[in-house]
């Protein structure tokens, strides 16, 4: 009995004839066909959510879009007692999926989506547990049954992109939405030697350093080990040099595509708030209408008819209060200054790119419009480097070159600093060198400024002797560049040297030391050095 009751329902479905409970934004009509819901602001709502799940992309996103703007979300009721009754309460993310995975709204009578499985625990039926089938195994497909919300090549990209959001699997190879790290390519990146996906790995404080490694083998088959991994920084900028060349280029006119984007954002999110306000103006006007119709003499009824109708005004006061708010905060209209500003933005990418508030997570939305893979592959002969290959969207495919160096050329400081130190050694102290280097714009290894500590190493690791810190060449009195030592000066003056330290002190004659506890070098120019004789002619000779 059961197995031709079960058939008698599929032959009725092969001809489209089940009903069953409608989803929101449709309703029967008295002849039993499937047709629009006839209510304009459940109409607009389900149309805002594909609207929006084409810009944003994530279904997620569409919910905080509801939330934030405050905008009600329709359901009616098919229940015992709730035949077709209509509530409105906050969006939430199940009922968001639940219409993006429904292919109802495509206008095509779909039986068979779902199956049951009874769940058998010692030797019980415990419970049944509903499974969704792929689309190969729907009993009945009937395109243009009805009329539809969106078309069924945009319902399998709806599908598409909601399977790409999901977190990074082995099994089906999903890019995964974007995340905030700082890794460029999160998602994109594949090795060129083994075909499979790779991972970013962040390291160091905060995470702001990342590398790509190869390891899905070894989460696939327990192979230890890793085929390979190399930094990202070269290679992230390689990638985002070459994006932005080609959009300046290109001269990629997308400027009315923003505006018109926009514009038409801003006339849903204007159009959703005018629905709301007149259905409010509705039930205000029929609560009016039911209390004028009341006979003044039944009190009974017109006291509460009439609480009735000023909880309907209150509401519509609120409401509008709420949409002039909305109207200021959101600025659903668009001024000329702004309309300008947008096409300059609009036209000058990487302005935008490099901006402070553009996040990591939204240039990665960015080059996932633009880029489909990025396969790296390690090249050793005759420069150890990295081959970038990019896969466009367009099947157009871009190859880069990358430096790969080894930790030991990672933080080995560059000739030219080098050399540079070498300029700067003769005259000047560390601490003057450090300051110098940082004023150029120089960072070490580490991507620090340079420090007095770390010139000192440099110069000792690079054999950079300063000539001015060494005793020996203090005794033989007078450097190259024409400076005394105290021994010279006062041998010179006929003093002692004590009597150099003290105007040393009282800055009487200008002195320095290239390092700590070298020896003091003292600047003598011959008003200097006519000065000092001056100080000892004016000292009283004492008397024998």
């Amino acid at each position: 009995m059961r197995l031709r009751l079960q058939g008698a329902k599929l032959n009725k479905a092969k001809k489209g004839e089940l009903r069953c409970a409608p989803p929101t934004g449709y309703v029967y009509d008295p002849e039993g066909k499937l047709v629009l819901d006839p209510d304009e602001g459940v109409v607009a709502a389900i149309q805002l959510v594909f609207q929006q799940f084409r810009v944003l992309g994530t279904a997620f996103k569409v919910m905080r879009y509801f939330c934030s703007n405050q905008i009600p979300f329709p359901r009616r009721r098919w229940g015992p007692g709730h035949i077709g009754t209509l509530r409105w309460g906050p969006a939430n993310l199940s009922r968001i999926t639940a219409i993006l995975r429904n292919p109802t709204y495509t206008g095509t009578y779909v039986y068979g989506r779902r199956r049951s499985l009874n769940v058998i625990e010692n030797g019980q039926v415990t419970k049944v547990k509903t499974q969704l089938l792929p689309q190969q195994e729907w009993k009945v497909i009937i395109h243009n049954a009805h009329e539809a919300y969106i078309s069924w090549s945009e319902y399998e990209s709806n599908c598409e992109q909601l399977r790409r959001n999901r977190a990074i699997s082995l099994s089906d190879e999903c890019p995964g939405i974007p995340r905030e790290g700082f890794a460029l390519l999160q998602g994109l990146v594949i090795c060129g030697k083994c075909g499979r996906r790779m991972s970013p790995r962040y390291y160091g404080t905060g995470g702001y350093r990342v590398a790509y490694e190869c390891n899905q083998a070894r989460k696939q088959d327990g192979r230890m080990g890793v085929c390979w991994s190399v930094s990202g920084a070269a290679i992230d900028t390689a990638v985002e040099t070459h994006v932005l060349e080609v959009f300046t280029d290109e001269e990629l006119d997308i400027s009315l595509a923003v505006l018109s984007e926009l514009e038409n954002q801003a006339h849903e999110a204007d159009k959703t708030w005018q629905l709301r306000l007149e259905r409010v103006r509705y039930e205000a006007d029929r609560a009016f209408r039911q209390y004028d119709a009341t006979e003044p003499e039944n009190r009974l009824v017109a006291r509460t008819l009439e609480r009735r109708w000023n909880e309907k005004l209150q509401q519509l006061a609120e409401l509008e209060e709420e949409y002039q708010k909305a109207q200021q905060a959101q600025r659903l209209e668009l001024t000329q200054v702004q309309r300008q500003q947008i096409l300059q933005l609009a036209n000058d990418i990487p302005t935008i790119w490099n901006a402070s508030s553009t996040t990591s997570q939204e240039r990665k939305e960015i080059l996932g419009l633009l880029i489909k893979q990025v396969a790296i592959t390690p090249i050793d002969t005759p420069e150890r480097s990295t081959r970038i290959q990019i896969l466009w969207h367009t099947e157009a495919i871009s190859e880069l070159i990358a430096t790969r160096p080894t930790n030991a050329d990672k933080y080995r400081t560059p000739k030219e600093v080098i050399q540079l130190i070498e300029q700067l050694v003769p005259g000047r102290t560390d601490t003057e060198i450090a300051l110098e280097l940082n004023r150029r714009g120089l960072l070490n290894t580490t991507g620090r400024p340079f420090t007095k500590k770390g010139v000192a190493w440099l110069r000792w690791k690079y054999g950079l002797g300063k000539p001015l810190s060494d005793p020996v060449i203090a005794k033989s009195g007078v450097s190259l560049e024409g400076y005394y030592s105290t021994s010279a000066l006062a041998e010179k003056l006929g003093v002692g040297i004590h009597t150099i330290y003290y105007w040393r002190d009282k800055g009487i004659i200008q002195a320095f030391q290239e390092t700590d506890r070298s020896p003091w070098w003292y600047v003598v120019t011959p008003e200097v050095l006519e000065t000092l004789r001056h100080k000892i002619r004016r000292v009283p000779v004492k008397s024998e």
